[in-house]
């Protein structure tokens, strides 16, 4: 079975993405532990929400685990530098043991505002909240060996069993919000309890049912319930919901091998990638229902592109790419990696996103003068924040940095493949392996070991290479491309360097993106480029570029660790009258300069855009 190589068998090396593992475990996991407690969530947790006067939220139970999660993964890489965060943990854990009714039930809000409403109402995030304290046990007993966390959320799994399937007693059937099947498919895994594993095939399988609890009035599009597992073409609805579902559906398909299924999971797949994401590699078109809406409807000053859909895409992308060895899978998590999961965070590491627009243009917040305020057009933040009322993201950032390493390297039947570029030490099955990159700056990578046990090692091409060349062992040698993939014949012992031709781009969308009619984007390799009002000027929408200037392109490395990008640009001048005949006179030339749109939003408020018109 192909599996990716484990986070605690990578080590990160010096770069940008040391840099930004260091700042997730360094800034980012005890800023969100500082804002949990001023916000109530630990003590929620503590079932004692009254200590601090705020009433608990029915998914504070999520926040927190995800959180212990990112403590859990941090220690098993370091356990010297978390014993106070263990501590911590630790005094949580006792506090739910201590509040677990006898029947196992568990739930912070539940149990002390609503008891009444236990497994009444779809949407209250019971089984989601469960799911995330689940993954959060397993992670906490594999790092620290204690079983107390992990016996706690067993118990609870069997509360969940009999009032879902032996004795039905709750009031609906499946999760309003997906998360419990990728969780008791990690119990199933962990543990080798088969009970778990009928668990997540019931809750994966009893979709599409007309009789189930609506979630959303009249429309079972928002939560996957239009149609059954066996017969699902297209992706729909809340698209964190949605993207957790696909996953969940990809776990049942890695056990059974299903063909149906797996065709069923490439299509869903190929609708998102090739015609519901966002150049960033953000999904959710609408913050009407956080989902998906129709084909190229990607509107970009009101893209949601949620932070948490950036992480349930590499969860889907990376659960498909253990399917099936297939290079679009790859590269849509570099596309996630490097744009819409890093603009999620702030550059210090403090603050965040939920939304991560692709274009921001301050003169429309406000301009409904004539309206109240609860009328006007709702548009994304312009700044991040510590933290939000529906605080989801930020330890779910949390986790996901903490387990980075774990989507790099695949071991496959008979050879190792590098799905993502960074610089790392890893030990595989395969043997010990060196990978040096210098990736989205020059476009070159380096790869060795002495000790390789397979007879070739496969590399992933990138989608926007311009041309690749390889060297062995200090000879240049010609390998073809396959499927995607470099795969070179090596020894034992071997040092690969590849060069696969950088260079900066425009790249227009698809003339059915309405939006993006007229405009081109600027990508530098894996990057995605943006202009900001800091370098710009204000109203970046009269800019235009030559696209034929691109070859006078500009690199400078001034920009944390990778380049911003200046070129010749075009700005429609002032004119006096409302309308006029017209002409082509020359606009404006001036100097545009690019930054990568991960670092948007750093300096202050600014207007700022991915899309440019292309003159």
């Amino acid at each position: 079975m192909k599996s990716f190589v484990h986070f605690k068998n990578v080590d990160f090396l010096e770069g940008f993405w040391k840099k930004r593992y260091e700042l997730n475990k360094e800034v980012s996991v005890p800023n969100v532990k500082k804002q949990f407690e001023v916000s109530g969530r630990f003590d929620a947790m503590r079932f004692n929400y009254l200590k601090n006067g705020k009433k608990p939220h029915f998914y504070y139970d999520s926040d927190v685990a995800k959180w212990i999660e990112a403590i859990a993964y941090l220690i098993i890489k370091d356990s010297d530098s978390m014993t106070e965060q263990e501590a911590f943990c630790d005094e949580l854990i006792d506090a739910m043991e201590k509040a677990q009714r006898d029947d196992g039930y568990l739930n912070s809000t539940h149990q002390q505002i609503d008891p009444h409403l236990i497994f009444k109402i779809r949407d209250r995030h019971e089984l989601y909240c469960a799911g995330h304290l689940i993954e959060a046990a397993i992670a906490y007993h594999i790092a620290t060996g204690k079983d107390k966390f992990l016996k706690i959320m067993e118990r609870n799994a069997e509360c969940i069993y009999r009032a879902f399937i032996s004795e039905k007693t709750a009031a609906f059937t499946t999760p309003g919000h997906e998360e419990i099947e990728l969780a008791l498919f990690k119990l199933y895994r962990h543990t080798k309890n088969p009970r778990y594993f009928e668990m997540a095939k019931f809750f994966l399988e009893a979709r599409g049912n007309p009789n189930e609890q609506y979630v959303y009035k009249n429309n079972r599009f928002g939560t996957q319930d239009d149609t059954d597992i066996y017969n699902l073409k297209e992706a729909n609805g809340h698209s964190v919901r949605a993207l957790y579902f696909y996953s969940g559906i990809a776990d049942l398909a890695l056990v059974t091998g299903n063909i149906a299924l797996i065709d069923n999971l490439n299509s869903v797949f190929d609708d998102i990638a090739q015609r519901k994401m966002y150049i960033t590699g953000g999904v959710g078109s609408t913050r009407h229902g956080e989902g998906f809406t129709v084909p190229y409807d990607l509107p970009n000053n009101s893209a949601y592109s949620e932070s948490c859909c950036a992480i349930a895409m590499m969860l889907f992308a990376s659960r498909m790419r253990k399917i099936e060895k297939k290079a679009k899978f790859g590269h849509v998590m570099e596309r996630v990696l490097y744009n819409s999961l890093l603009s999620s965070t702030s550059l210090d590491g403090k603050r965040f996103f939920y939304e991560n627009p692709l274009e921001i243009a301050l003169e429309e917040y406000g301009r409904e003068v004539g309206a109240p305020e609860e009328w006007r057009e709702r548009l994304p933040i312009t700044q991040r924040v510590e933290v939000f009322s529906c605080s989801c993201c930020p330890p779910n950032i949390n986790r996901f940095f903490s387990e980075l390493g774990s989507y790099i390297l695949v071991e496959d039947e008979d050879s190792l493949t590098v799905e993502q570029y960074i610089s790392i030490d890893a030990n595989t099955s395969f043997g010990k392996i060196k990978l040096r990159e210098d990736y989205a700056k020059s476009g070159k990578i380096t790869i060795s070991s002495n000790n390789y046990s397979a007879s070739t090692i496969s590399l992933r091409a990138p989608e926007w290479s311009r041309g690749v060349s390889v060297n062995l062992n200090g000879n240049s040698v010609t390998v073809p491309l396959v499927d995607g993939y470099l795969n070179i014949p090596v020894a034992s012992q071997f040092n690969i360097s590849i060069d696969f031709k950088i260079a900066p781009m425009f790249i227009s969308s698809n003339p059915n993106v309405r939006a993006n009619v007229g405009r081109v984007a600027l990508c530098y390799g894996p990057l995605v480029y943006c202009i900001e009002k800091a370098d710009n000027g204000e109203r970046l929408n009269r800019i235009s570029v030559d696209i034929k200037d691109i070859t006078n392109a500009v690199l400078e490395e001034d920009f944390h660790g990778f380049y911003s990008i200046k070129l010749q640009g075009y700005r429609l001048s002032d004119r006096p009258l409302l309308y006029f005949a017209a002409d082509d006179s020359a606009d404006d030339i001036l100097e545009l300069k690019f930054i990568p749109y991960f670092a948007f939003a750093n300096r202050g408020e600014s207007d700022m855009q991915v899309w440019v018109r292309r003159k």
